[in-house]
Parts: C-alpha cells; structure tokens; sequence
C-alpha cells in the first residue's frame, strides 16, 4: 500500500483517503449507459503491487461481460478529503471507491456513501462466506455501508537473523504480554551500559499510537465505550502504566518515535521486532533484512490485534436503481468471488475476505497462509469511536509521547486526553 502506515496507521497509523481527478460527469453518465456499456468509476490510493493487482481484476471483471466498465483512477491516498465531496457535489467524483472505515463514518452522515443491506440481502453475492468480523465492523448504526476490500492484521514482525543469533526458535514465540516484554528485554542490547541500546528489544512507536486501543480490547474495554471516552478507567490505566513500566521504561523500545522512526530501525537491524502490517517484508527485504512473524499475543483477558482494514464503498453518484449501482455490485461481487481472493490475497498480500479460502489455496503466498487465521482477533483502530476520527487520532498520537516519557502515576495525563475526546466526539 505504499505506506509506512497509511493505514497510519497512519500506521500508520491511518489510512487516509483516496481522491478524485475528473471523473465522468453526469451527461457522460447518461450516455454511456443509453449506449449500451455503463461506465463506473472507481478511485482508490495503491501504489505498489496492490494496484496493480486492484487493476488486473477490474481488466478481468471487464473482460467478463459487456454490460459494464469499471474505469479505475489511482490518486494518493491523502488527497481524497479535499476531492471527494466537490466531485460528488459536481457529478464527476467516484462511484465507488476504496475507503477506510473509521473515516468512512463522516461521510456516511453527509449521506455521499450509501448503504448497502441490499447487497448482503442477495444470496448471490455470496457475503455468507465472508469473514463475519470484517463485515461486522463495515456496519455503522445497525446498517451495511462497507463491501470487505483490504483488511490486513499486525503482528509482530522480527529479524531473523537476531532471533537466530540469541538462540530463539518458534518454540519461544511468545503468548502472552509479559512473555512478549521477556522476549524483548532478552533482544535488547545496550553494550557501554550508557542507557542507550545499540539494538532494541522491539520498536512500539509512540508517535503513532495505533496501538492504544488495541491494549485497552486486550484488557476487555476500549478507548470509548457505550459512546463514552474510556481511557479514565481502572483498565485504561492498569494497561497503559504496563506498559510505560515494561517497555518504555526498561528501554526496550526508543520514545518519542513515529511509526516511520520505528521502521527505520527495524530494517536498519537497530531493532529486533515490530508491531505492524505484512507490507514491512518487502521494504525489510529491500534493506537486506529477512523477516519471520508470530501473532501479536494475548493480553490479560483477550487476544486482540490491531486491523488495518479498508472497504469498498457506494457513493451517492450511482444512484438506487440505476445501472451504475447495479454494476457496482457486480465489481463487488466479482472482486470477493473466491477465485479473485486468491488472485488478490497471493498477490496482493491481503488475507482473503472469505472464510473458503483454505491454506491450501495461499500456497504461494506462505506469509498470507500464515497470518490469515490472525484476522480472527483484528479489530479497527477507532472501531468504537462514533466521530471525530482524525482528530481523535491526532489525540492519540499526541498521548502516546506524554505515557512513555512519564514517571509515577499518569491518571493526571490519561484524564486530561479523556476530556479532550470526550469532546472530540460530543462536536
């Protein structure tokens, strides 16, 4: 996905966005569709071998059929927010797009995605054998509004070569937190005893703070919880004060570090693990750094990982009843249809959106084949968060810094962060 975390998640640590040149204008729209083919216009942000991948299954989807023609339109991710609206407001925006789903929820409230129960009603669309967590967390208010697209879990990413180095085999993987902080101080280095390792235990940016409520599911809560900001409970504190104590504090991972900050080391070989999405194989192996990976373990009374997670979406160009919105459906379908999963799942390094998928058919991706079963405990980055997303998020960055260069008690800093989303998300 050409990120570091766009999905930051930005991660990074978010995902942002998609955008729109000019598109097809209402009149085209008419046209195309009394000429016979109905044109549809799709917008999403990849840039590297997803595209790609994106593009040969829109060619085949073309291919297939003479009633429709998905024209793609790749943009970077970041520009969506400045396009999206006037294009729809001009009739030349998409008429579906790739978009992440907590970010999704604005636009759905100035009604430009449409939802899409119909879709899951049609047995056709086969949704039953899609995985039900991810479409579960495409909902907003009880409807559908997201078609799974790309989800991808995190989990921990290593350097072979230093987990072969310190004797560590599979055996050792750990499954739970405190195994995982055992295991880290284990990898971290510090040889002239100056209180700055020359390799870390693991790299957990705390810039980019994608990880807060991902700890806080682990502990059985969560960031906002029936619509109200959380992180001014027992658990909140309990989780984030473990791990200031147990990481940061032991200096097992850097401080004040961006999610970009904490790749760099970890495919300079300064850092032996990380928390983050599969697309860090290929930029490690690009800097010479072969990587292996285990699920991100459990916490004190769930399994949990973070999800980087983006649905496709119907705007309010391709309206009810229309040709377009017919044919959007049938590129929805056609994309999730499982012979297109594997293309995409092998090909693009995203696990398959079905569950008929078996490892047998990812064979030739045996790092998808692996971390497939993992979105089984994925979850949103700001799933529970009802509104203000991206400021929310900028919250969160914003806190994660003020926890890992804390001392003491940090009911104080979580307490003032509480109040701030709190109104983040009453505005």
């Amino acid at each position: 996905m050409g990120r570091v975390r766009v999905l930051a998640l930005s991660s990074a640590v978010a995902l942002c966005a998609v955008v729109g040149l000019s598109g097809c204008g209402s009149s085209q729209s008419n046209s195309s569709e009394s000429s016979g083919v109905t044109k549809i216009t799709l917008w999403h942000g990849f840039t590297e071998k997803d595209g790609q991948v994106v593009q040969k299954i829109a060619n085949e989807f073309n291919d297939s059929q003479k009633k429709y023609r998905i024209d793609v339109e790749k943009n970077p991710w970041n520009v969506i927010n400045d396009k999206l609206m006037s294009g729809l407001s001009a009739g030349n925006g998409p008429d579906m797009l790739a978009y992440q789903a907590d970010l999704a929820k604005g636009y759905i409230d100035q009604g430009a995605f449409q939802s899409t129960d119909d879709y899951y009603s049609d047995s056709a669309n086969e949704s039953r054998l899609y995985r039900k967590n991810v479409v579960n967390d495409g909902m907003v208010s009880g409807k559908h509004y997201g078609v799974p697209m790309g989800h991808a879990p995190y989990s921990v990413y290593f350097n072979k070569k230093l987990f072969e180095q310190a004797g560590i085999g599979p055996d050792q993987y750990p499954k739970s937190w405190d195994e995982l902080v055992a295991l880290a101080q284990r990898l971290t280095i510090d040889q002239d005893s100056d209180g700055k390792p020359e390799q870390y235990g693991i790299a957990l940016a705390d810039k980019d703070s994608g990880y807060i409520p991902t700890f806080l599911q682990a502990d059985k809560t969560d960031l906002v919880v029936k619509g109200k900001a959380a992180l001014n409970s027992k658990e909140a504190l309990q989780t984030l004060t473990y791990w200031r104590d147990n990481v940061y504090a032991k200096k097992l991972s850097p401080t004040n570090i961006s999610l970009t900050d904490a790749q760099t080391l970890f495919v300079s070989g300064k850092a032996a693990m990380f928390f983050i999405g599969p697309w860090v194989v290929q930029t490690a192996k690009d800097k010479g750094i072969e990587t292996g990976t285990f699920e991100f373990p459990a916490g004190p009374k769930a399994k949990v990982t973070q999800a980087a997670s983006l649905y496709w979406y119907v705007t309010s160009q391709a309206k009810d009843g229309s040709a377009k919105k017919r044919g959007v459906y049938q590129f929805m379908r056609f994309f999730n249809a499982k012979k297109q999963q594997i293309l995409w799942a092998t090909q693009a390094n995203y696990p398959p959106n079905r569950t008929d998928v078996t490892s047998e058919d990812l064979q030739a991706n045996p790092l998808i084949a692996q971390i497939t079963p993992y979105m089984d405990n994925a979850k949103l980055l700001l799933g529970s968060v009802p509104s203000g997303f991206a400021d929310v998020q900028s919250e969160l960055n914003a806190l994660g810094p003020k926890i890992s260069a804390s001392t003491g008690d940090i009911s104080p800093i979580l307490e003032a962060s509480n109040t701030k989303i709190q109104s983040l998300i009453n505005q």
